[in-house]
């Protein structure tokens, strides 16, 4: 027979699914999109409709094998400065954090120039930059790895009792998770990653030219290289790519 502390036996009866806990939970759960610096604003703005807008993936080269047989506190003391890191990147950089998972930032950089003159192209280029110097703050236990898609997303809001959370969803999410996983990024000098825009986006072709100029041009730290032709990734349509590599290999400055 079984014995053991009332509140520890309430667990087990829980877990074996005899009773229900009566202990509080947490009453409303809410997504990171929502409690940026920029969140209200940014849902009262754009929510419930589309916009066009940057999306990103970041993540950390080889991260299972390096934290393989870490404990979980160990993990989350390695994952911290560079989850925090690219977190206030965006934050500083107008963007906002729509979610984390284990190792991988999304993001999202909405385009504003519409009637404000502010073009998304600045400060993207400008959080890669921010991306390069991070990776050499971090130093050689980290390889950053990125993707990013630029198109139309809806901005829109799923709910249920207790929990609800903002997100962006539409194919150019897809394209930019692809782009983040695409086999050809050479990550090799640090830091590496590759951009797309659907082949069926406006001006498609003459705006990737346009905007890896902004991000990877002369005056980014940043340089590119286009794929001669739109490529066909899992679950995307056709789209226009380009690989993006520091223009030198990124020291390492980190302990």
């Amino acid at each position: 027979m079984m014995t053991g502390k009332p509140k520890v036996m309430g667990w087990l009866a829980h877990r074996a699914g005899a009773k229900r806990l009566e202990a509080p939970v947490v009453k409303y759960v809410r997504k990171a999109l929502e409690l940026n610096s920029e969140g209200e604003s940014f849902i009262d703005t754009f929510g419930k409709k589309e916009i066009e807008t940057f999306i990103g993936f970041v993540d950390l080269v080889g991260f299972s094998n390096r934290v393989k047989g870490f404990q979980g506190a160990e993990i989350g003391a390695y994952l911290r400065p560079f989850l925090t890191g690219t977190a206030n990147l965006v934050r500083m950089h107008f963007g906002l954090v729509d979610k984390t998972i284990g190792d991988e930032i999304m993001f999202i950089l909405p385009d504003m120039s519409e009637g404000t003159g502010f073009p998304a192209v600045l400060p993207m280029g400008q959080l890669l930059g921010g991306l390069h110097d991070l990776k050499c703050e971090l130093g050689h236990d980290y390889e950053i790895r990125f993707g990013l898609a630029y198109g139309t997303a809806y901005v829109d809001c799923y709910e249920t009792e207790g929990y609800h959370e903002w997100t962006v969803v539409g194919e150019v999410v897809n394209l930019a998770k692809r782009m983040s996983q695409y086999d050809q990024i050479d990550s090799s000098k640090g830091i590496g990653g590759a951009f797309g825009m659907l082949r069926e986006f406006p001006e498609g072709q003459k705006k990737v030219r346009l905007i890896l100029e902004y991000i990877a041009g002369c005056g980014s730290r940043m340089c590119y290289t286009i794929v001669q032709e739109p490529v066909t990734l899992k679950g995307v349509s056709p789209a226009f790519c380009a690989l993006l590599v520091p223009k030198t290999a990124v020291p390492q400055c980190g302990s």
